[in-house]
Parts: structure tokens; C-alpha cells; sequence
């Protein structure tokens, strides 16, 4: 069982007000409002552990849920089926859509999961479902996010990065909760890459910041001894953690405009409208892999890119081909630029939605065009690269119009139970919970895909 330690002594230790002050006045700015930035609680027990790489994951998240019949599991029933083409990848047998051609060629790096059944078909409980591996009533525990969990769990405590980020958010989806973790795992929050971190450089003259920082620790002290409320250590610790940060080199990481303009046009679809604000979505979706990248090369160990408008009740078909028109270049990218980089073994990939869409079209009155797909979490499918996972392989099969698991079923449990033992989380680990219960990191019965992981 894991604990969580008072980081109030490490804090105390690691940053007197005189040091704060110094700080200040160097021009080391004000801490950042996103609510992210980390306490250094363990910073000296766990230093030796600091320059050890962990696994890292990306996780490409679907909003809307893609349309499994339509992408990794074609159906060509006469009714109900898709109007795309199957093409053949790198790997003998496995077939995906007409639409992903250069994720077709990196097929021998992944595995798809066409055994998905989460029955969860509603959209914030999927959501709830597919980040946590619990169901959101399940005891009345508000259970973590993966991110903040791949945080808690292979962060570095002394990173001057953030461990979880979370890139192009513009939906109500919040997959950067902490839920019984402490709020130093919530994820720093991108809603767009054009501006980087907002409000990390000071808004004051260094002797006005200085004067203020001043204050705010004497208030946190008196506050923190009358109450010894972990609010005040935190809110604290956030002060110490923003001075660091305004020195980190890594923050330029950050900063897309050091890319080649190569290197993002891989990422990108050939051709945009930036008038449009669909096409500049699908621009931001390969920015964020592309920003994803570069965070994993300087250590932060999970990075979330959202993909919007994949909730298809109405024109199915264009508006999937348009989303694989983001999603292939941006994720073929991805793994061919860690594979470069020697970096695809030790980086999970996981493309998820919250579930699949129905075989049965909806809006049929509006013409073959307009047709639509509605909420399926019953059969669906989900897919994993790299990660050191064995590649080259679909787990479980669908009946032939992709409505029913026919073979392997995988439930959220399984597939989070999967994620944690490929990053080397064990994911069968008792946490420190609310009201001094103990919170398994996966759901009872949960059991990682052997066929990926080993027995």
C-alpha cells in the first residue's frame, strides 16, 4: 500500500523565505493559476530515483467516440456497414480504413483491440470510465485520472516540468482530475498551443513581487500552524515549484516555433482553411502530437491530445474522413519521429474514444450522405503502439456488422489494468483513499491483455 507523505517539512527545508525573497527579486515570477504545479514533498528521498527515465504514454483521446465500423474494425454489411474501403497494412491479414494510409504502413508497431465491451454509452460516464477504469457511482470514490495517476506513480518529484499535460481541451471533457490523489497530479490544461503556459512570467516590478511574496508567507505560516491544513503547504509549495520553473530550460519544450516548419507540416494535414474553425482544430490536433513529442523527450511521463467531433449523429462518413485526415499524418508522425528517436519502446501510445458508434445509422431520412451513428459502448474498438508492447496483432473479434464481441472481450478494468503493467505500474497497487480506505489502482477483476503484456 502506498502512502502519501506531508510535504511540509521537505518544503520548509528546501526553500527558506530568504531564499524566496532572493528569488523574487531576480525576476522569478508568480506561480502559475492552472492549479498543476507540484510540490517537492519528496524530493530528497527520492533523488537518487530523479534521473532514472520511466515509461512515458501519449494518449490520443477520440472526444465523441470514433466509429469503430468506420476506422480499425470495417463492416461492409449491406445495411449497416461502411462506405470505406479497406486497405492492408504492414501486417499480413490486418486490414484498417481506406483513410489512415500511413498508419496502415506502422501497423507491425501496434496492437487493435476490436474486443472493446464497456456497455457505458453515455458520454461524461464514458469519459468518467475509459480515464479511471471505474465506474463514476462505483462507492462513491472519486478515483484519478490515468494522467494523474502516471503522475503519482512515475513522476519525478524534483521534474521542474509539469509529469501530466493535457493539450487542446475545449470541451467540457476534464480528463486532468486527481480524484483521491493530491492536487499537485492535476493536469496542466493547453486549450491552445498559440500561447504555451499562460501567466508564468511576473506581472510586477521584482521589489512589488518580492514585497507580495512576503505577505503571502507570512499568512501561509500563521495559517499552516493554526490549522496544519495541507491547502496552505501546497499553495506554498506552488510558489517554490513556479520559481524553478521560470529557470527550467526544458520550458522550451514548449515552444513549437523551434520546429522546423518540416517537421510540423508532417504532423499536418497537406492543406487547411485557417478561416475555418474545423480545419484549425485538426492543425492543433498535430501541434499537440507534435508538442507531445517533445515532452517526452525531456522527461514528462503523460501527455493527453484531444481530438474533437468524432460524436457522428449526423454525416458519419465526411465528417470521420475528415478526422482521419488529422489523425493519420499526426499519429504516423508521432511514431515515426520516437522511432527515430529511440524513444517508441520506452512511449505508449493509446488511440481511445469513450466508446464505439452503432451499426444502425440514425438521420437515414436526410439521404446516404447524412447519415449518422449513435452511442456504442457494447462492441468497439481501441488501439496501442509502442511501449514495448508485442506489435502486429488485433485482440478479439466483432460479428460481421461490428455490433457484438464474438471473441476475447475487454472490459475499462482490463484495458487500464493493460496500460499500467506495460508503463510498469503495478496495477493491482492499494492506495490511500478517502476516509482512511485503501483504493485499488484498478477495479476487482480487472486483468491486463496477456497477448501484450505476457502471462
Amino acid at each position: 500500500m502506498s502512502s502519501f507523505r506531508n510535504p511540509q517539512s521537505a518544503i520548509r527545508n528546501r526553500f527558506s523565505r530568504r531564499e524566496l525573497l532572493r528569488l523574487a527579486a531576480a525576476g522569478v515570477g508568480a506561480a502559475s493559476a492552472s492549479g498543476w504545479l507540484p510540490v517537492l514533498a519528496a524530493h530528497a528521498a527520492h533523488g537518487a530515483e530523479s534521473g532514472r527515465r520511466h515509461k512515458s504514454c501519449i494518449v490520443l483521446y477520440m472526444s465523441g467516440g470514433p466509429s469503430h465500423i468506420d476506422t480499425f474494425d470495417l463492416k461492409h454489411d449491406s445495411e449497416t456497414g461502411t462506405e470505406f474501403q479497406p486497405i492492408s497494412t504492414s501486417v499480413p491479414g490486418i486490414q484498417i480504413s481506406e483513410h489512415l494510409p500511413k498508419l496502415a504502413r506502422l501497423m507491425h508497431h501496434g496492437a487493435i483491440i476490436r474486443s472493446m465491451n464497456t456497455v457505458e454509452s453515455d458520454h461524461d460516464r464514458g469519459r468518467y470510465l475509459m480515464h479511471t477504469g471505474y465506474r463514476r457511482s462505483n462507492g462513491g470514490v472519486p478515483y484519478p485520472s490515468l494522467g494523474a495517476l502516471v503522475s503519482a506513480e512515475l513522476g519525478q518529484p524534483g521534474f521542474l516540468l509539469p509529469n501530466f499535460v493535457v493539450c487542446n481541451l475545449h470541451d467540457r471533457l476534464d480528463p486532468a482530475f486527481t480524484g483521491y490523489l493530491p492536487p499537485q497530479h492535476r493536469g496542466l490544461i493547453l486549450p491552445t498551443l498559440d500561447s504555451g503556459i499562460q501567466d508564468i512570467q511576473p506581472a510586477v516590478e521584482p521589489q512589488e513581487l518580492a514585497d507580495r511574496l512576503e505577505l503571502v508567507t507570512k499568512l501561509d505560516d500563521a495559517f499552516r500552524g493554526k490549522y496544519r491544513a495541507r491547502q496552505a503547504v501546497a499553495h506554498q509549495a506552488n510558489y517554490c515549484r513556479s520559481f524553478d520553473l521560470m529557470r527550467a530550460e526544458q520550458l522550451k519544450a514548449f515552444d513549437l516555433s523551434l520546429e522546423p516548419a518540416s517537421s510540423l507540416a508532417r504532423y499536418t494535414p497537406g492543406t487547411y482553411d485557417a478561416r475555418d474553425s474545423r480545419s484549425n482544430g485538426i492543425r492543433d490536433f498535430g501541434r499537440g502530437c507534435l508538442l507531445a513529442r517533445r515532452l517526452v523527450e525531456v522527461g514528462v511521463p503523460f501527455v493527453e491530445v484531444v481530438l474533437q467531433s468524432w460524436d457522428t449523429h449526423q454525416d458519419n462518413f465526411p465528417r470521420t474522413r475528415l478526422n482521419c485526415e488529422a489523425l493519420d499524418p499526426a499519429m504516423s508522425a508521432l511514431v515515426e519521429d520516437l522511432k527515430d528517436r529511440d524513444l517508441l519502446d520506452s512511449t505508449l501510445i493509446v488511440w481511445m474514444g469513450e466508446f464505439g458508434r452503432t451499426p444502425k445509422f440514425e438521420n437515414t431520412a436526410t439521404g446516404r450522405g447524412g447519415v449518422g451513428r449513435g452511442h456504442f459502448g457494447r462492441a468497439w474498438s481501441t488501439v496501442l503502439m509502442g511501449g514495448g508492447i508485442q506489435g502486429g496483432q488485433v485482440i478479439g473479434r466483432t460479428d460481421n456488422i461490428g455490433g457484438t464481441v464474438e471473441d476475447r472481450p475487454v472490459s475499462a478494468p482490463d484495458f487500464m489494468a493493460t496500460i499500467c503493467q506495460i508503463l510498469g505500474i503495478d496495477w493491482q497497487k492499494l492506495n490511500d483513499g478517502p476516509g482512511g480506505r485503501t483504493v485499488r489502482i484498478t477495479d476487482k477483476g480487472a486483468q491486463p491483455i496477456k497477448e501484450l503484456v505476457g502471462a
